[in-house]
């Protein structure tokens, strides 16, 4: 196994900017896809796989992931309706091009650690695929040869999305594999299916000295987490920032109280 790293949080300056919406676009029936450009309080530095806090006017400030390598031009964000949720409804439904957004940041520790230069392996759900999409565009353009396994899973054929994206990246890069995996597909499907942090887990044995970058709904990762770390993944080498709703925050605040 790679050797211990800190997590503390890596210090990049901590920054509040304004952002204009640039542009703005459904990737599935509940996914919108987001593209910010920085107005004022730059440059905002991040490493892949951190997330910030947005906020879209009066409404209560939100986390997303940072989808787009550092030091792009556009900061990009996948966010996911979620029930009756006011931030995602008015991202799916009011949000427009021209619209400010503000932003603080950046925060997290699940983030591409530099100085391994082993195996990676990926395994999002949903909108999860964000920062993972971050870390796995990021690790290829700094170590294109090393093995990248990145793992996408979704319900049904309808929540999959960047699937040529990502099949374009294998083409080109000859030890990374994308593999989408359905949970609950209707009808036959020509992808796998079953939970996806099984079917990742099946590919650890083969991933020497790997680093594991998780991202999606809570009881997947810790699901996965604990499935790599049977397998022998120590936990330093699993990285991941859970995500809760607030309806699930609510949830765990009772549950403890």
């Amino acid at each position: 196994m790679s050797g211990p790293e800190t997590d503390a949080i890596l210090p990049h300056p901590q920054r509040r900017v304004l952002c204009r919406v640039a542009g703005i676009d459904a990737l599935t029936h509940d996914i919108r896809r987001i593209l910010l450009a920085i107005e004022r309080g730059g440059p905002f530095v991040f490493s892949a796989g951190q997330f910030a806090s947005l906020g879209f006017g009066a409404l209560p400030p939100r986390d997303y992931s940072m989808a787009n390598r550092p030091g792009e031009r556009l900061l990009e964000f996948h966010i996911r309706r979620i029930g009756a949720g006011s931030v995602s409804a008015h991202v799916a439904s009011r949000l427009r091009r021209g619209d400010r957004v503000s932003l603080a940041g950046p925060l997290g520790t699940a983030y591409l650690r530099d100085r391994h230069a082993g195996p990676i392996l990926a395994i999002a759900g949903g909108s999860g695929l964000a920062p993972i999409k971050s870390i796995v565009e990021t690790a290829l353009a700094r170590r294109p040869a090393r093995p990248i396994r990145l793992y996408f899973g979704a319900r049904e054929e309808r929540d999959l999305y960047l699937v040529e994206h990502f099949s374009a990246l294998a083409s080109r890069h000859a030890d990374f594999r994308f593999v989408p995996v359905l949970s609950k597909p209707r009808g036959a499907t020509a992808y796998r299916t079953g939970l996806v942090q099984e079917e990742a887990a099946e590919a650890l044995a083969a991933l020497a000295d790997a680093k594991a970058y998780l991202a999606g709904p809570p009881a997947m990762v810790q699901a996965a987490s604990a499935l790599l770390g049977a397998q022998g993944l120590a936990e330093a080498d699993i990285h991941a920032d859970p995500f809760y709703s607030e309806a699930e925050k609510a949830v765990r605040a009772a549950a403890t109280s």
